[in-house]
């Protein structure tokens, strides 16, 4: 916490603490005037605590942002699988070690097809 963020939160916890000493000894007028000045403060504690958090993650967010700069552009993946070249990332083989997230559902028919692509690959190697 900053000293405003301290500061604020800790006025309104002794204003707080006083507005419920004077309501013990029934003195309302002035437990609503400690109460309301609690009530001043912490929004304020709660708007500093917010900006410090948006300042500190738009720095986070701008050092990921000058750290992947510096790498450059990331490599290009290697092949997963024997026909990787040849279906352009779109369909793969059993074999290929892509993840299955990344893969493209085929139909029926387009299954079939790759499945006895496959098959005539493996025939000949």
């Amino acid at each position: 916490m900053t000293r405003h963020e301290t500061a604020r939160a800790l006025g309104a916890t002794v204003l707080t603490s006083a507005g419920a000493v004077t309501a013990f000894h029934h003195l309302w007028w002035e437990t609503g005037v400690f109460w309301a000045l609690a009530l001043v403060l912490v929004p304020g504690a709660i708007r500093e605590r917010r900006a410090r958090h948006g300042r500190e993650r738009r720095a986070r967010i701008e050092a990921e942002r000058a750290e992947l700069a510096t790498r450059g552009p990331a490599p290009l993946p290697g092949p997963c699988c024997r026909i990787w070249k040849s279906s352009e990332g779109a369909a793969h083989g059993a074999d290929c070690t892509r993840p299955p997230a990344a893969r493209t559902i085929l139909r029926d028919a387009e299954q079939r097809v790759l499945d006895q692509l496959d098959d005539d690959t493996r025939d000949t190697a």
